[in-house]
C-alpha cells in the first residue's frame, strides 16, 4: 500500500499478517484461536484500506476502484463457478448449484448467496461500495477530522448495527457497507494524525489484556451483519487491529510484505482450496496448500497481460 507515492512496508506487512490469520481462521474453524482471529480480521482490512486510501475526484477514483476490485472479483467468481461442477463431479459430489438459473442468480446477487468455496466473496463488493461512499463524501468533506464526518459516521454506525440485527440477507455485501464505511473513515482519521505512536502504544497492552483474559473474545461475522456485542466488539476489533499493526511496524518482514501485496488473490482462492481439499488432508497440510496455491496463481497470472488485467487489477490490488 502507498501513501504520498511511497510504499509503506509496515502496511503491506500488516496486510500479509492479516491474510495469514484469515487463512488460519478458515482452516481451524473452532476454538479460542479461531474466535480471537474472527474478533478483528475483517475490520483490520477495512481500517488498512481507509488508511491507505488516496484522495481523488470521484470520476477518476471510482474507475480505478472498479479496475482493481470489481474486475478481479468477477473474473475469479466466474472461473470458480465454472470449475465447481467439474471438481465436485470428479469427487463424486453434487455441484454447488443444481441448475444454471440458480448459479446465475447466486452470481448476480453475490454476498450471502455465495457459500462454500465462494463464502469470502462478500468482502470485495462490500469494500468497493464502502470506498465509493467514502470517495463521494470526501469530495464534500476532504478532511476526515471534519465534525460532519463524525456526525455522518455515527448515523452510519447506528444504521449498520440496526440493519445487521434485523436481517442476515446481504446481496453484494451491502448489509455490511455502513459499518465498513465507518472503519474506512477511522482508518483515514488515523492517517491524519501527525504522530500515532502513542495510539499503537496504548493499543498493544490493551490487546494483550483482551487476548489473555479468561473470557474468550467474541467473534464477528460482518458478512451477515453480526457485530458480536454491539459497539463493544467493534472497539475490541479496532484495538486488536492497531496492536497487529504495531507488530508489523516493529518487524515488517519481507515475506509478510509480499503476502500483503498478494492478499487479494489469497482472499479469493484460499477458501476454495480448503473447501475442496479439506476432506483429504490434515489441517497443517491444508494450511500449506491454502497459502501456496494462491501465491503460485499470483505469480502465474502476473506473467501475462490478460492475467494482470483481469485477475490482478492491472497490479492495483493494493486497493485491498
Amino acid at each position: 500500500m502507498k501513501r504520498g507515492g511511497q510504499r509503506l512496508a509496515w502496511l503491506d506487512a500488516a496486510k500479509g499478517l492479516g491474510i495469514v490469520l484469515v487463512v488460519i481462521g478458515h482452516v481451524w474453524t473452532r476454538g479460542a484461536v479461531r474466535d480471537a482471529i474472527y474478533a478483528f480480521h475483517m475490520p483490520l482490512f477495512f481500517l488498512l484500506a481507509g488508511y491507505a486510501a488516496q484522495p481523488g475526484r470521484p470520476r477518476e477514483a471510482i474507475p480505478r476502484l472498479w479496475t482493481s476490485l470489481i474486475i478481479p472479483y468477477c473474473a475469479f467468481l466466474i472461473v470458480l463457478m465454472l470449475a465447481d461442477p467439474l471438481i465436485e463431479l470428479a469427487r463424486g459430489h453434487r455441484p454447488m448449484f443444481r441448475s444454471v438459473d440458480a448459479a446465475v442468480r447466486a452470481g448476480a446477487l453475490g454476498g450471502t448467496e455465495l457459500r462454500g468455496p465462494l463464502t469470502i466473496f462478500w468482502f470485495v463488493p462490500c469494500l468497493f461500495f464502502a470506498r465509493v461512499a467514502q470517495i463521494v463524501l470526501s469530495s464534500f468533506w476532504p478532511d476526515p477530522r471534519d465534525l460532519r464526518w463524525a456526525v455522518a459516521m455515527a448515523a452510519a454506525l447506528a444504521f449498520g448495527l440496526w440493519a445487521g440485527g434485523r436481517s442476515d440477507f446481504s446481496p453484494l455485501g451491502l448489509l455490511s457497507v455502513p459499518v465498513a464505511l465507518v472503519l474506512l473513515w477511522l482508518g483515514a482519521l488515523w492517517r491524519s494524525l501527525s504522530r500515532d505512536g502513542w495510539l499503537i502504544a496504548l493499543a498493544v497492552p490493551f490487546a494483550a489484556v483482551l487476548v489473555l483474559a479468561p473470557q474468550p473474545l467474541v467473534p464477528l461475522n460482518m458478512k451477515i451483519g453480526d457485530y458480536g456485542t454491539p459497539g463493544w466488539s467493534l472497539v475490541v476489533a479496532i484495538i486488536l487491529s492497531l496492536a497487529l499493526c504495531g507488530v508489523a511496524r516493529i518487524a515488517p518482514l519481507r515475506p509478510l510484505q509480499a503476502l500483503g501485496r498478494m492478499s487479494l488473490v489469497i482472499m479469493f482462492l484460499h477458501v476454495p482450496v480448503i473447501h475442496y481439499l479439506g476432506p483429504y488432508a490434515p489441517k497443517p497440510v491444508l494450511l500449506l496448500f491454502a497459502a501456496a496455491v494462491p501465491v503460485t496463481a499470483f505469480f502465474a497470472l502476473g506473467r501475462t497481460g490478460w492475467g494482470r488485467g483481469w485477475f490482478l487489477g492491472n497490479g492495483r490490488s493494493a486497493a485491498l
